[in-house]
């Protein structure tokens, strides 16, 4: 992307760690924003979070790397007041502050909201956390699985006999961090008109339960249950799945995406079946869903 890009100019300052609130900065950071990661001496735990002692030894696992990078690099032990005189002189000139601790830390570490907004009016401060800042859980962890599980995305994926089963990434995760730079991104618009700085919520079970929301209007609305049902698509038309597909060697899978009319028609002609498209059982979505297994 050539320069001038859009958040060039915008200084943050990212005391977030793991994987929610690095990726929402690093967002930010491919869109021009000078990051300056804080961690304190030995690193963040994301360092040493690979899939192999070689590269936990580096302390540079590659997903560390991949949710990191175009940042500049700062480390501080948050405990000792050298590093708060150094924090609060940062935030002078910061546009931005991110953390992802638990609620209340960054207040008890005397670098808060309230500390640093008294310094700097204009500075937007993002805290990711689970549950956010205010509820009843707002002092528990949020990791990702635990949110899957909360959330209900456990029990629409997968296969029935299967039980619950996660996604196979950090999905919680990700979507909370891109929740996240989306909301700090609306901050520093909404700035533009206010002058003024503001205080930004981001609880991963919200993100996430506004990214199932076609699936919660689905049941608070109409009543259906959500299950789990494989790899079909969301329409649960038959056509929209994963078959088996060849033989020996060339054995493997087809996903087919034919949900509508049009599709189905130029699907059943593809395969030499034009005898369905007048069978009663295939007249439309509904009869072909209700009859899956014909």
């Amino acid at each position: 992307m050539s320069e001038p890009r859009p958040f060039t100019g915008v200084k943050i300052l990212d005391f977030t760690q793991v994987l929610a609130g690095p990726y929402a900065s690093f967002q930010l950071a491919l869109l021009g924003a000078d990051v300056i990661k804080v961690e304190r001496r030995d690193g963040e735990d994301m360092r040493r979070t690979p899939l192999s002692r070689e590269w936990a030894d580096r302390n540079m696992a590659p997903a560390f790397a991949a949710v990191n990078g175009n940042k500049r690099s700062l480390t501080l032990d948050l405990q000792k007041p050298e590093a708060v005189a150094i924090i609060k002189r940062l935030v002078l000139d910061a546009d931005v502050v991110m953390e992802n601790f638990r609620s209340g830390v960054m207040d008890k570490l005397g670098i808060g909201y309230a500390a640093l907004s008294a310094i700097n009016p204009k500075l937007i401060y993002a805290a990711i956390s689970g549950f956010g800042q205010t509820g009843p859980d707002r002092t528990e962890a949020g990791y990702d699985g635990r949110i899957q599980a909360m959330s209900g995305i456990m029990s629409i994926t997968g296969h029935p006999e299967m039980g619950p089963v996660r996604a196979g990434f950090a999905a919680c995760d990700m979507l909370s961090g891109m929740t996240g730079a989306f909301a700090i991104a609306s901050a520093l618009f909404q700035r533009t008109h206010t002058e003024r700085g503001q205080f930004v919520d981001i609880a991963m079970l919200d993100a996430t339960l506004s990214f199932l929301s076609p699936q919660v209007a689905d049941y608070t609305i109409a009543g259906h249950k959500q299950y789990q049902f494989g790899n079909q698509a969301v329409s649960r038309n038959a056509t929209a799945n994963l078959f088996k597909a060849g033989a020996g060697e060339h054995a493997g899978h087809i996903l087919l995406a034919v949900n509508n009319e049009k599709q189905h028609r130029a699907l059943m002609l593809a395969l030499d079946r034009a005898d369905a498209l007048d069978d009663p059982r295939f007249a439309d979505r509904f009869s072909r869903i209700e009859n899956t297994v014909a």
